[in-house]
């Protein structure tokens, strides 16, 4: 049982590759004695619209490649079920009504276009890939060289940087996600402290906005078998005065719902952290861990 605990980080169904109904998700996250629980579709400004608006013909196209698409349709499946899961869900857990924003400044005029959105409670915003390439799931390391993979992360946590100054999030997802398939998948082992400045940078300049960071526990149950950031970036975060700490399992699936949640919040707790948050209206709500 997750008592007290929040999984403020999962799919369903609307999204591209989720899973299950909502209620589905619903009823786990309730089963496992989740305090709040997040439902975080993907909205992908980069591939918002159906492949073939972006010159690919999905009729020859391997699945893989167009498997993220036409978010924006899955979004608008999406609405009116959820609104009828807010309804059924009153009183029997805190739902919080929210969303993946991947890529915001990739298409900017898309990630206004999602956060016009007045019943959102909360975004995540998320990198999963640096402009003009593929998700970093795709990316064959094996094939690259040391200072190939060295500009990719470069560049990959300045795009972060510019994304918290952009800032119109709730928390920062999964920092550090590369590094579940670079060394994780590939076993190619990264040097953190390279990219321990830059870190900084981001999580003061979260703190100055007001904003988070989650623990993404996705990464514990994969090769990777660590957190996304790691205990040395929590511990970075908390020291520089950050607050604002979501828990998310990043679960595709009704049964992965607060997967590894007891371990993050375990980790937070022996970095300092004394309270989790999840969001209502774009507020934080902190409650003890």
């Amino acid at each position: 049982m997750l008592n007290g605990l929040i999984d403020c980080h999962t799919h369903c169904r609307f999204s591209p590759d989720g899973q299950d109904e909502p209620i589905q998700l619903a009823q786990k996250a309730i089963e496992r004695g989740l305090t709040a629980w997040a439902l975080t579709d993907h909205c992908e400004c980069n591939t918002w619209f159906e492949p073939e608006h972006y010159g690919i013909d999905s009729k020859t196209a391997d699945y893989d490649d167009i498997i993220m698409y036409n978010c924006r349709k899955y979004h608008n499946d999406s609405i009116e079920p959820i609104n009828v899961l807010a309804q059924q869900l009153e009183g029997r857990i805190e739902f919080v009504r929210g969303a993946e924003l991947g890529q915001p400044l990739q298409a900017v005029e898309i990630a206004d276009e999602i956060l016009s959105d007045k019943a959102l409670d909360f975004v995540i915003g998320s990198l999963h890939n640096n402009a003009g390439l593929p998700d970093f799931y795709y990316l064959q390391y094996d094939k690259m060289t040391a200072e190939e993979i060295t500009k990719l992360l470069d560049d990959y946590f300045a795009q972060l940087l510019e994304m918290c100054e952009w800032g119109r999030f709730d928390v920062l997802g999964h920092i550090t996600y590369p590094l579940r398939y670079i060394t994780g998948k590939y076993a190619i082992s990264i040097d953190l402290n390279r990219y321990k400045d830059i870190c900084a940078q981001i999580f003061k300049t979260l703190i100055g906005k007001g904003k988070g960071i989650e623990i993404n526990t996705s990464g514990l149950f994969t090769d990777y078998k660590t957190t996304m950031p790691d205990r040395s970036l929590l511990a970075l975060y908390k020291d520089l005065g950050g607050e604002v700490l979501s828990l998310g399992s990043d679960a595709h699936c009704a049964e992965k719902i607060g997967q590894g949640i007891d371990i993050g919040a375990q980790i937070a707790k022996d970095c300092g952290f004394k309270y989790c948050t999840y969001f209502k209206n774009h507020k934080p709500v902190f409650i003890n861990l």
